[in-house]
Formats: C-alpha cells, structure tokens, sequence
C-alpha cells in the first residue's frame, strides 16, 4: 500500500489516460480506477479514505499535489475550479 511518512495510506488523484481522472495508492502504477469526471475521482477518493484509518487524499493539477479536505456536511469542499475552497475543511 501507499504510506506516507507516518505509514497512512495515501490515494492520489490525478490526470490519466484520455482525459480521464485516475485514482491510486501512492506508490503504485495501476490506477484503482479511472473516471470521466474530476468530481467521481474525488469521490472515491474520499469513499476509500473511510475504510481506511488516517488515510489522506492528495490531488495533483496543473498547480502540483495538494491535500483533499474533507467534505462536510454542507456539501461539497470544491470551488468550480476543482480546487479547494477557501476556508474548506
């Protein structure tokens, strides 16, 4: 599994093939799965960072790599932009 330095699982996003949206462990080649839309991979994402104790999701754009927030139980963290909103988390 993908660890980060405190042995967390990491899931990444981050552009695919054919501009779809990969999701995967950090670490791993292999996509967990692929998706048309940005919005599906954060998602899952988050879904898998449930079963997951400590488990942190880190998205990459045109900008690099940068933490998830969690979601909460407003709604959605993402501006329209996919990036974080301000104040999110």
């Amino acid at each position: 599994m993908g660890f980060d330095q405190r042995g967390a699982v990491v899931i990444c996003v981050s552009p695919g093939m054919n501009g779809k949206w990969d999701v995967s462990e950090k670490g791993f080649e292999e996509p967990l799965a692929s998706f048309d839309d940005k919005e599906d991979a954060y998602a899952y994402a988050t879904e898998l960072t449930k079963s997951k104790e400590g488990a942190t999701v880190l998205v990459e754009d045109e900008e690099g790599f940068s933490p998830l927030p969690h979601q909460g139980e407003s709604g959605s963290t993402l501006n329209g932009s996919g990036r974080p909103r301000n104040g999110a988390g």
